[in-house]
């Protein structure tokens, strides 16, 4: 499936899949818990709660398949500086503890949804008051994985097609 993606999307500008993924799972994960807010606010609209649930798991799912790109996406580098090799190692070593908060965040939050799936009116528990916290230590995580991620790129050049401008 990942070589049908590839051959759809596959465009000079973008060295790897991983480029084109990455993005979504950001956005997703930074809305969620702003829809878990107005889920404490607005406590008579459901459909927040299960929106709130819906951008976590999209959001983890998203993270994982951006991972395993990536981790293709660094097989493919051919060479690298150094200090560019230690940058990537902690982007790698970021993304796995990433991943870990942020299913566990999602796990949580999906049983918040689970547990409220009959209700007619957003309860304040227990778990939901947790999943809020356990949401920002995961965006927290996504933020420092974000920027090592944009070190390489911006300042290392890894995966960056340099052309030479002849006039």
């Amino acid at each position: 499936m990942i070589e049908a993606l590839r051959a759809l999307f596959t465009d000079p500008s973008f060295p790897s899949l991983h480029v084109m993924v990455v993005h979504f799972p950001i956005a997703f994960i930074a809305f969620a818990p702003l829809l878990d807010l107005a889920c404490l606010v607005f406590r008579d609209r459901v459909w927040l709660d299960r929106a709130a649930a819906a951008m976590y798991l999209l959001g983890t799912l998203g993270a994982g398949a951006a991972y395993l790109l990536g981790e293709e996406a660094a097989e493919a580098i051919q060479t690298i500086s150094p200090a560019a090799e230690s940058v990537l190692a902690d982007h790698e070593a970021q993304a796995v503890i990433t991943l870990v908060v942020l299913a566990l965040a999602t796990l949580i939050r999906l049983m918040v949804t689970w547990l409220g799936r009959d209700d007619r009116r957003i309860k304040i528990g227990i778990f939901r008051l947790l999943a809020l916290p356990a949401a920002i230590a995961a965006l927290a995580m996504l933020a420092l994985t974000a920027d090592l991620g944009g070190q390489l790129v911006y300042h290392h050049g890894v995966g960056v097609k340099v052309e030479s401008l002849e006039r």
